[in-house]
């Protein structure tokens, strides 16, 4: 295969765009209530006691919930359904190798909720010292209502392209799906404990998780692929590895998520 054709496969193999960080939405801070005003006694009246305030309890901060075995393993399908009940924010980190291509793709997600939003950062290169991007500052903003804005210079643009997030949670689903033989069992990902799911992912189980990237699966006849994904108790996606032949490119897409937390909110760019 020549060059100029490896490379066109392999640059539609390679994420258009990753995601990252955006600052957690800070509540606002309550004004400070005023201390009541004793009122004055009157001559020769008894000063009206006043009533002792009574201490309001803090409610204590309860444990998120997990799915585990009474041994302590991971229950796949319970995590997965706890997952699907929370939407979160997760940084994400991914690199894609793709022939004589490679992207480096930073993020910072929402996922599982209504509309999966986030920034993103990419840089690209190829072998010969092509590079494309480079540049901490995100160049791909999704907003809470689905809208994508990619940046082109100093100015923004929206893009007709969706799906910038994968859905990985469904990712995971697919390969819970396939039964008995992709549960692969407890692992460790770099300190917190995880359930390994592996298989081949048919192409056709892409579409409704990644439009796009089935459309691009799809023209190049790739009938599925190799996926390996770790989740923790909680459901989420801790670690991602997915490998198809595309077109006679080996592409690999792999990486992690952490500091999980909350659905941050995504304004349009500026």
């Amino acid at each position: 295969m020549r060059r100029s054709t490896v490379l066109a496969v392999a640059a539609a193999a390679v994420s258009l765009a990753a995601l990252v960080g955006c600052e957690d939405d800070k509540a606002p801070t309550a004004s400070p209530t005023a201390s009541p005003t004793v009122p004055a006694t009157t001559a020769g009246a008894a000063p009206t006691a006043t009533p002792t305030p009574t201490a309001t309890a803090t409610p204590t901060p309860t444990a998120a919930a997990v799915a585990t075995t009474a041994g302590g393993a991971i229950d796949p399908e319970k995590a997965l359904a706890l997952a699907e009940a929370t939407p979160y924010a997760a940084t994400q980190d991914f690199t894609t190798e793709a022939g004589p291509l490679n992207s480096r793709t930073k993020a910072r997600v929402n996922l599982n909720g209504p509309v999966r939003s986030g920034r993103l950062t990419e840089s690209m290169s190829a072998a010969g010292g092509d590079v494309a991007g480079g540049s901490d500052a995100p160049n791909v903003v999704v907003t809470g209502d689905g809208t994508t804005y990619v940046r082109s210079g100093s100015s923004w643009r929206t893009s007709p392209l969706g799906d910038r997030v994968a859905d990985y949670h469904g990712y995971a689903k697919a390969l819970l799906a396939l039964g008995p033989s992709a549960r692969t069992g407890m692992e460790d990902c770099d300190g917190t404990p995880c359930f390994h799911l592996a298989g081949t992912v048919g192409v056709e189980q892409v579409k409704p998780l990644e439009a796009e990237h089935y459309k691009i699966l799809k023209s190049k006849g790739v009938e599925g692929f190799r996926l390996d994904q770790w989740i923790d108790a909680q459901g989420r996606t801790v670690r991602f590895d997915r490998r198809t032949d595309l077109g006679g490119v080996q592409i690999r897409t792999r990486g992690t998520f952490r500091d999980f937390g909350p659905v941050e909110r995504i304004d349009p760019p500026r």
